[in-house]
């Protein structure tokens, strides 16, 4: 298995680590917005680390949950000032981080006006020439509905707040990066065994 092959992935809010080390070791990634919306996912919400432990961040939507409804007809709610709690949150969590304050004012900049879905490159699009292989059965907040994913391991870093509550694995991507910085890059290239991806085809 090489990397030419595509892997289909959900769009996540701030996606934890094992998201991540797919993104950035495949050179195709194709984001999945023709499934339903499935409720209790990690699309609309993220999980960091507080000093009570895990922290769990919800953008909220339009009408509620939308499970079942059509990814392309989920729309945030913007009169929920969301943004804004989500960023004292973060601010509070990371704030003695020792790279908060590296990337703490670009990442603002993203709480400070609306959200909308970037352009990238979609299912709907029709143009997957690539083999190909869907993550998401690999994603869940709820570990129990989780397939085994065999191509990542779980590499520690110091976290803030490690010597209370221990390591903490798999949050999101936003601790590894304010704990280590650009150190994180080498973190997710380890983590992810690439040599296991071809065993994925057969789950």
């Amino acid at each position: 298995m090489d990397d030419n092959h595509a892997l289909i992935l959900p769009v996540f809010y701030l996606g934890n680590i094992q998201y991540w080390s797919k993104l950035v070791h495949q050179k195709y990634i194709i984001f999945n917005d023709i499934e339903n919306y499935p409720k209790g996912s990690f699309r609309n919400r993220c999980h960091i680390v507080s000093s009570q432990g895990i922290l769990r961040l919800s953008i909220p939507l339009v009408g509620g949950k939308h499970a079942g409804q059509k990814y392309t007809e989920v729309e945030i709610d913007q009169k929920e000032n969301w943004q804004k709690k989500h960023w004292q949150s973060i601010g509070t969590c990371y704030g003695s981080a020792p790279f908060f304050h590296h990337y703490a004012e670009k990442l603002r900049t993203i709480y400070d006006r609306p959200i909308e879905l970037p352009d990238i490159r979609f299912l709907s699009d029709g143009e997957v020439s690539e083999p190909y292989l869907d993550l998401s059965p690999f994603f869940s907040p709820k570990p129990r509905f989780n397939l085994t994913d065999e191509t990542w391991i779980n590499i520690e870093y110091p976290q803030v707040f490690e010597n209370n509550l221990g390591f903490l694995p798999n949050s999101s991507i936003l601790d590894l990066i304010f704990c280590q910085g650009p150190y994180a890059l080498n973190i997710l290239r380890k983590s992810f065994l690439s040599a296991k991806l071809g065993d994925l085809y057969n789950f």
